[in-house]
């Protein structure tokens, strides 16, 4: 594994920045990379802020984390990563995380500690699955996608593209969350839900047809 840099100084880049050992990267990381210009230059989690996210567009020494949760971000960024097409991105999974055989986890992908996923599972690229997440068997995790903590998916779950799950989220067997919309913590979604929407609620109920990233 070569030098890490971490982009994204926030929640989930002080996450791992303190839990190398429990990712195996211990002594690897580098520093962080953030485009937040009063965290530029100072160090963050004992690590040192080099600079914003282009400052990676001309190096080729490093393996690249992305260290966010919000979906939208995560894809802006790796759009624009993309002028570097000799960049890797590793796929983090806590060691304490429970990974069935014959499950898919995609690049970049970070699973936290306390995680369970069943077999038959694909996750995409570039998911956090926060902590204690249970994913049943024969679940679609859609690229770009954040878990927040304690989410339950039944079997056969599918969530699109650009999907927030709020803490404590819950589905029924075989359904599916649209693309670019955001569930609201506690929620039990027991149908489908369309592309775009926010929708809260014991069962759930759509709030608006545009999604907003909220911290539920």
């Amino acid at each position: 594994m070569k030098k890490i840099i971490i982009i994204g100084a926030g929640s989930v880049g002080g996450h791992l920045a303190n839990n190398l050992d429990l990712y195996g990267i211990a002594g690897h990381l580098v520093g962080f990379l953030d485009d937040d210009i009063n965290k530029q230059g100072k160090d963050c989690f004992g690590y040192p802020v080099l600079g914003p996210v282009s400052w990676i567009l001309d190096q080729h020494d490093f393996d690249v984390v992305i260290g966010i949760a919000f979906p939208k971000i995560k894809e802006k960024i790796i759009n624009a990563l993309t002028l570097n097409p000799e960049l890797n991105y590793p796929t983090l999974i806590a060691k304490n995380a429970w990974i069935s055989n014959n499950s898919k986890i995609g690049k970049g992908t970070i699973i936290y500690p306390g995680t369970c996923i069943n077999y038959g599972s694909v996750i995409k690229d570039f998911v956090v699955v926060n902590m204690n997440c249970s994913i049943g068997h024969d679940c679609t995790i859609a690229s770009f996608c954040s878990l927040a903590p304690g989410v339950n998916l039944g079997g056969h779950t599918k969530v699109q593209k650009l999907t927030e799950l709020g803490i404590g989220v819950s589905t029924v067997q075989g359904t599916t969350i649209g693309k670019n919309s955001v569930i609201g913590g506690q929620t039990m979604v027991n149908r489908d839900i369309p592309d775009g929407v926010t929708a809260i609620g014991v069962p759930v109920k759509i709030k608006s047809n545009e999604s907003v990233s909220e911290k539920f």
